[in-house]
């Protein structure tokens, strides 16, 4: 059996810029969970409340992921990964 993704993720160009803010080791296991979670169920994560977007998280240890997704067009977006201090601030905008 193999473990194929069902989903095909997309990760936003802000999220490179997040990522210099993270050690190395660390985004590595952000990105590695992503894959393994994520990609197979994108309801894993929670939705945010409020702001009226359709955004959703996901927790790996003290750094959140943000993200979006398509049951339609089977995609993940992912729009933000951070310190959960900083998360929530500044969000990017997300497509619809």
């Amino acid at each position: 059996m193999t473990n194929k993704a069902k989903y095909e993720l997309r990760i936003k160009e802000s999220v490179k810029r997040d990522a210099k803010n993270i050690p190395a080791v660390i985004f590595d296991r952000i990105i590695a969970k992503i894959m393994v979670n994520l990609l197979q169920n994108p309801r894993k994560g929670e939705p945010l409340r409020g702001q009226g977007r359709p955004l959703w998280r996901y927790r790996v240890g003290d750094y959140r992921v943000v993200y979006a997704f398509s049951d339609e067009e089977l995609w993940i977006l992912v729009v933000r990964i951070a310190h959960r201090s900083e998360a929530y601030k500044r969000m990017p905008a997300c497509p619809k």
